[in-house]
């Protein structure tokens, strides 16, 4: 059916069928707590989130890139790119202020490849980004998203290999 489902509570516990472990705990006016094998792994509080363990970020790994490409950072975190031809990265409508991630340059068999970026895409002294030219070498990009239509960039790691 469709509809809604409404539970009134002031304090809500989902527990497995044993009752032994919980799974959803809800607190009204407080913490709600998600568990993983009955170990909390996410709590809200007053001032945001509370995570217990690692946060993976989501990773775009796209093995053919040349042109125009316009990274989806609603998306995905980080980004993997083998470049298959020059690049342009196309100025981005869904960063989120305060994400920050990578983005790995990986240059394919034949090398070469130059990446150019869109104005959105901010570099020190705005010299922009020299890529590793050899075939098969990967490049490390950091960014942080500081305003919409500014994505700051970091100092390229380069020739991984």
């Amino acid at each position: 059916n469709t509809g809604y489902l409404g539970i009134l509570s002031d304090d809500l516990r989902i527990m497995n069928a044993a009752a032994d472990e919980s799974i959803l705990t809800a607190t009204n006016g407080g913490a709600v707590n998600l568990y993983y094998n009955d170990s909390k792994k996410l709590e809200t509080t007053n001032i945001g989130v509370t995570v217990s363990g690692t946060i993976i970020a989501t990773t775009d790994t796209d093995t053919s890139n040349t042109g125009n490409v316009t990274l989806d950072f609603a998306a995905k975190q980080n980004f993997v790119l083998t470049l298959t031809g020059n690049t342009t990265l196309v100025n981005p409508t869904t960063e989120q202020v305060g994400q920050s991630g990578f983005i790995a340059f990986i240059q394919d068999g034949t090398g070469g490849r130059t990446i150019t970026l869109g104005t959105d895409y901010e570099t020190a002294g705005g010299i922009g980004i020299t890529l590793t030219a050899a075939a098969s070498k990967t490049d490390l990009v950091p960014y942080v998203v500081v305003a919409a239509g500014r994505i700051l960039l970091g100092t390229p790691q380069r020739n991984f290999s």
